[in-house]
């Protein structure tokens, strides 16, 4: 059985702000020779990460409403610069 996350998306107004932001980071990674993939970084690796794989999507909040969704991938664990611990929460760009 598939689980959803929900997500507030800081710093968007509205989906067509989302899907512009999402085209900019695709673009710059295909121009920096990177894999053209769009994700979400976050602190906590989820527990039940094969169910949120398995047919789940992040579901985005924009001006306080749930107003669109990703299909979740694949989930990504890595330490950053600082050696905390987060995870990339990889999503369909549609």
């Amino acid at each position: 059985m598939s689980l959803n996350l929900i997500k507030l998306c800081v710093g968007c107004d509205s989906v067509e702000d989302l899907e512009e932001w999402i085209a900019f980071r695709l673009d710059e990674r295909r121009r920096a020779g990177e894999p053209a993939e769009h994700w979400h970084t976050t602190r906590m690796m989820p527990t039940r990460g094969a169910e949120i794989t398995d047919g789940g999507s992040l579901y985005w909040v924009i001006r306080g409403s749930v107003q669109c969704r990703q299909l979740s991938t694949e989930i990504r664990p890595f330490t950053d610069d600082e050696g905390i611990g987060r995870c990339h929460l990889v999503l369909d760009p549609e």
